[in-house]
């Protein structure tokens, strides 16, 4: 019997309206998107090649992952170069400018972008007239005339339907998925393979929860247009109104210093190390031992101004994760970046490297040893440490908010008047 009520939902969406919309909607966008972000890619390949072949072994470049196509997140910030100073390592960013004006205008049109705003409301718009839909047509009463029972039929219509929405899905991805693996400058190895199967997983659990969220309006609603209009508008606050209003209530919580009041006391202490620099008399014997000693404190000062910083601005970012948590499109993107290795985790983790690399320069410079540099080696993470660090906590919530969904759609068809 669920077999049978699969096939029939499969094949009812089929030959209906919102198929054909959805499938030539999902897949113009989807591989437009990849064409897109491949072309971003090969820039930003070009420019990394560019700044190596400039600056030689003055700076350190960590290369654009071809897991950005699909997800760019913060993939621009991680690309930027380091250069190496008379001590220490310094962000470059006058050469690492953004390589698509657009994108400062407009949101990246990645596939994240797809499938956590267009798709998601493609999902309810797929699932919001699924029971009261049939109710006006008088469909859902003669089937359950029969000896059908309620919950074969939801399970039956859950599963048949999404299953309808999401093959128009998979087809487009796996034409990008083809035409981006045939390109010359894409090099996937099997972690790049392995984090893209965890992305498309999770991009399938984050769609779910939409989806039983339409099934679950459309079962407390008699009516398709109250289904629809509930639908946006619960649509639009998951989506845009949570996020947003969390990272301005985030801020009210965690105070940080602005980019001008950080680089002002930058130039303080900069100031103060040239006036007492001016003071020592350039006669004495040990004249370029106290101007060393000079600058490494005044390094080390700033040191301290950054670490502070960086220790305010990770509260901030935490006390954000938690409050947008509650929206399934907050807590995807923050599951979907640190998959790929273009979100705040892996932002994190090459801030550390960077230190960690700018502390070991300091003590090769204060040793003046001679002969070659250390070098600054990053890899990026592994899906191993991925999974190690707690990276699919998001996952979770997606998982409850869909059983959450799915249940209360469950409890309220077997309560539901068919009449």
């Amino acid at each position: 019997m669920l077999k049978s009520i699969i096939r029939k939902e499969i094949l009812n969406n089929f030959f209906s309206y919102k198929f054909s919309i959805i499938f030539i909607l999902s897949s113009i966008l989807i591989l437009v998107s990849i064409f897109v972000m491949y072309r971003d890619y090969c820039l930003a390949m070009e420019n990394h090649d560019i700044l190596r072949k400039e600056s030689g072994d003055s700076v350190e470049v960590i290369p654009p992952t071809p897991l950005g196509i699909f997800a760019k997140g913060l993939d621009e910030n991680l690309s930027r170069s380091w250069e190496l100073q008379g001590v220490g390592v310094e962000i470059s960013s006058e050469k690492q400018k953004s390589l698509n004006n657009l994108f400062k205008l407009f949101t990246a049109p990645d596939l994240l972008y797809i499938i956590k705003v267009i798709l998601s409301l493609c999902a309810m718009l797929f699932a919001f007239d699924m029971v009261s839909g049939e109710k006006e047509t008088g469909t859902l009463r003669q089937s359950l005339s029969n000896s059908l029972k309620r919950p074969i039929l939801i399970f039956g219509k859950w599963i048949g339907g999404f299953i309808s929405f999401i093959l128009p899905f998979f087809m487009a991805v796996l034409l990008g998925i083809i035409f981006v693996t045939l390109s010359p400058m894409v090099d996937m190895n099997a972690e790049d393979w392995a984090k893209l199967g965890l992305f498309l997983l999770s991009s399938v659990i984050y769609l779910t929860v939409f989806f039983s969220l339409g099934l679950l309006i459309s079962c407390l609603t008699h009516c398709s247009s109250t289904s629809l209009v509930i639908s946006l508008f619960v649509w639009t606050i998951l989506v845009f109104l949570i996020p947003n209003l969390g990272n301005i209530l985030a801020r009210q919580f965690v105070r940080i210093p602005t980019a001008q009041q950080l680089e002002l006391k930058r130039q303080q202490i900069m100031s103060r190390a040239r006036f007492e620099y001016k003071r020592i008399p350039k006669t004495r014997p040990d004249f370029e031992k106290l101007q060393i000693a000079l600058i490494f404190r005044a390094k080390t000062e700033g040191d301290k101004l950054d670490e502070d910083y960086r220790n305010r601005f990770n509260r901030l970012v935490k006390a954000s994760q938690n409050i947008t948590r509650f929206s399934p499109a907050a807590a995807f993107t923050f599951l979907a970046t640190d998959i790929m290795g273009t979100g705040m985790a892996e932002e994190r983790r090459l801030k550390r490297a960077a230190q960690q690399y700018k502390d070991n320069m300091n003590e090769w410079w204060k040793r003046d040893e001679k002969g070659k540099r250390p070098l600054f080696n990053y890899q990026r993470s592994s899906v191993k440490e991925i999974l190690g660090q707690g990276g699919l906590s998001n996952c979770l919530v997606l998982i409850l908010l869909n059983v959450l969904f799915f249940t209360g759609a469950y409890v309220a068809f077997l309560r539901y008047d068919v009449r």
